[in-house]
């Protein structure tokens, strides 16, 4: 089994624009949505990200759904699958924001 671990400086967790990640609304709490729209800037990308440096600018004290280890727990395929499960969203999502060659 293949283990999961988040690449450094890659940043697409957070590209966090509701509108493209709806399946979200059903996991988190209203106050939690609240939260990620608060954060959310107009280009979709979190108000905390430094985009100079792919680095969060919060990351000690980051909201517990920017914690994969502890928000992955919320899905049942993760249950099922585990890292895979992570991996398999990280390599669509990451996909998703920087584009398919970028995972070849």
């Amino acid at each position: 089994m293949k283990s999961w671990t988040c690449i450094e400086k890659c940043g697409a967790c957070c590209q966090i624009d509701l509108k493209y990640r709806k399946s979200l609304t059903n996991i988190l709490s209203q106050k939690d949505i609240e939260l990620i729209k608060s954060m959310t800037g107009k280009d979709g990308w979190c108000k905390h990200f430094d985009k100079n440096n792919m680095k969060c600018r919060i990351y000690e004290s980051r909201p517990h759904f920017c914690k994969v280890s502890l928000f992955s727990m919320n899905f049942k395929e993760y249950k099922k699958k585990g890292d895979d499960f992570l991996i398999d969203c990280c390599k669509e999502h990451i996909s998703f924001i920087y584009g398919k060659k970028v995972m070849k």
